[in-house]
């Protein structure tokens, strides 16, 4: 029986209603179980559970993904304010905690290499110790999923969250030295490491598919990660996409045009309110902010 909180008369597990959240917002077993940490057994075994103590179904199983039953719609809110009081405890906890934890950085897998590639004047001028979490994933900051969020573009219009735009982040291609003597008009025939095919446009991956036809030359291979087109043009696999400050860091490398402004992307930094005054974390905000102004120009590949 659900009585008038919204959640039921029975016996309730936290880590049930904790399991039943992740498995709304994900739409899925196997994306909640890999929020969790748990395994999709587990998981299911846990809601279950709930559904026992509330008297139905919360979940409609459907081919490739799972919809909250009127059942499940009726108790969400009062799931999800459950869940944001715990988490405002657990961030007020470790606001209050003596032990230093190390400051949680969520970023895009571009960005991540960026910090990557000058990790020691993160480390120096923050003086924490840093968890970087290279995830195209959208980390919750106010379930504590992450401290800080580097994010392109798409910033969050709700959520009690502090923002600050870093600067722009340009893209375009690059190619060995030597592959080719002239970049000026056709291509035909020479070899590009692509994305992953996409119809969206625009998309990184689209304009890179189009420049490819309009100027002749011919994708060998798709390589959805960063690390991987990077090595492979470094290894002369044909012309790929990388971000300026990277590919331009590469003395094997040369641009083949300009940044096109269509790539351009806006880097963002989000903290939630409760945790910006903690002191790691307000340190590490600081240091990202001078990181992201000493590299601006790198970083908008003038």
């Amino acid at each position: 029986m659900i009585d008038d909180a919204g959640l039921g008369s029975g016996h309730l597990d936290w880590e049930d209603i904790r399991a039943f959240l992740a498995t709304a917002r994900c739409g899925s077993l196997t994306g909640a179980a890999q929020r969790l940490g748990l395994s999709p057994p587990t998981l299911g075994r846990r809601l279950k559970r709930l559904e026992d103590a509330v008297g139905g179904p919360l979940f409609d199983r459907l081919p490739n993904r799972l919809e909250l039953t009127a059942l499940g719609r009726s108790v969400l809110d009062s799931a999800a304010a459950m869940g944001d009081a715990a988490a405002a405890f657990a961030r007020n906890a470790d606001r209050l905690a003596a032990t230093a934890q190390p400051v949680r950085v969520t970023a895009t897998t571009s960005v991540s290499a960026f910090l990557t590639l000058h990790l020691a004047e993160l480390l120096a001028e923050s003086g924490a110790d840093l968890t970087i979490l290279s995830t195209r994933n959208t980390l919750n900051l106010a379930q504590r999923e992450a401290d800080i969020a580097l994010r392109m573009d798409r910033v969050p219009a709700e959520g009690d969250l502090v923002t600050r735009r870093l600067g722009g982040f340009a893209f375009t291609l690059y190619a060995m030295r030597g592959l080719r003597d002239d970049w000026s008009g056709r291509w035909d025939g020479v070899p590009v490491v692509g994305l992953p095919e996409t119809r969206r446009r625009p998309s990184q991956s689209g304009w890179v598919d189009d420049i490819v036809r309009d100027r002749g030359a011919r994708i060998v291979a798709r390589l959805s990660e960063l690390p991987m087109r990077l090595d492979s043009a470094r290894r002369g696999m044909g012309m790929t996409l990388l971000p300026c400050v990277l590919g331009d860091a590469e003395p094997a490398l040369v641009r083949v045009v300009d940044p096109p402004a269509a790539l351009s992307e806006d880097v963002h930094l989000l903290v939630h309110r409760d945790r910006r005054d903690a002191p790691a974390v307000a340190a590490v905000v600081d240091a990202l902010l001078r990181l992201f102004r000493r590299h601006a120009q790198a970083l908008a590949g003038e």
